[in-house]
């Protein structure tokens, strides 16, 4: 009945009501123009529903990462926060990731690093083990090259739509999880970032937790303690792909904020929130509820 009802609404709207009921004083259409109207409408109606199923879904796929965030929260005393992007779609729930970036900041300081000529093995030290010497290294190499690390990282993320307030103490830049989550989705297309995200694929062990223990995920995470509110931040990014003929990809960025400056304290609470998300993100591929994009987003 309720497909009825919806078909019924849309022909009215689209001027096709004497298609449904009595057709007194009607003027029949020439059937070429008929056949024209019905094929209008129909397209109309299909744009109508499929409009109304992704944004059922969108509101599905929220309600579920709640629910993720709220048992993390309870469990372990913290406040969370996720970011989702895909071919069908971003969704942010929970903390947005307006605290500092730490250390995930590196990860567009060395992709503007590798454009300049870079050393590898530099760059295989600030991700692969987040030194932060190796990171400095790297942010003054582009300044040294470009006259402006600052504006070559922000200029980078501007231009894959993931912008960030990059500040020349890095570390306190801010890069919310929506966008890192977006250019999460973008590292397998990004120019010169081959490397990069080789290395974020082989974190040290201690390193290794969250969205970079799961399968298929490549993330860097960045952790530390805010000077203004005392709280400790432990938030990773990274991109999920699947393998196949065509290669998939979804963006993630994940974050919890404590009391305390333990990284081993937030380190249980980012796991259960990583495992939360990555299972939801399965079982929403497999519905047709996320839409992955293929090999990687781009713009």
């Amino acid at each position: 009945m309720r497909s009825f009802q919806l078909i019924t609404s849309a022909l009215v709207i689209f001027g096709l009501s004497g298609a449904v009921g009595g057709c007194d004083n009607v003027q029949s259409a020439p059937e070429g123009d008929a056949q024209s109207q019905a094929a209008q409408s129909t397209e109309a109606l299909a744009g109508v529903l499929k409009d109304r199923s992704a944004e059922e879904d969108s509101l599905r796929l929220a309600g579920e990462l709640d629910r993720v965030i709220r048992r993390v929260e309870k469990r372990y005393g913290v406040e969370a926060g996720v970011a989702i992007d895909a071919q069908s779609g971003s969704v942010q729930r929970g903390l947005k990731g307006e605290e500092p970036t730490w250390s995930t900041i590196k990860v567009p300081i060395a992709i503007a690093a590798a454009e300049v000529g870079a050393d590898e093995q530099m760059i295989d030290l600030a991700i692969e083990q987040s030194d932060n010497d190796a990171a400095y290294a790297l942010w003054t190499q582009v300044q040294w090259e470009t006259g402006d690390a600052n504006g070559a990282v922000s200029d980078l993320l501007d231009e894959y739509d993931a912008p960030a307030k990059v500040e020349d103490s890095f570390g306190y830049s801010t890069w919310t999880l929506k966008n890192q989550a977006a250019f999460g989705a973008s590292l397998p297309c990004v120019a010169h970032a081959r490397h990069v995200y080789d290395a974020m694929a082989n974190l040290i062990v201690y390193h290794d937790n969250g969205l970079s223990a799961l399968p298929d995920t490549r993330a860097k995470g960045g952790w530390g303690l805010s000077e203004i509110d005392g709280m400790y931040a432990h938030r990773q990014f990274g991109v999920r792909t699947t393998k196949g003929a065509e290669p998939q990809s979804v963006g993630l960025a994940i974050e919890v904020v404590m009391p305390g400056d333990d990284f081993s304290d937030a380190e249980p609470a980012l796991n259960a929130l990583a495992k939360g998300v990555d299972k939801l993100v399965e079982q929403a591929i497999a519905d047709g509820a996320i839409k992955p994009y293929v090999a990687c987003r781009r713009i």
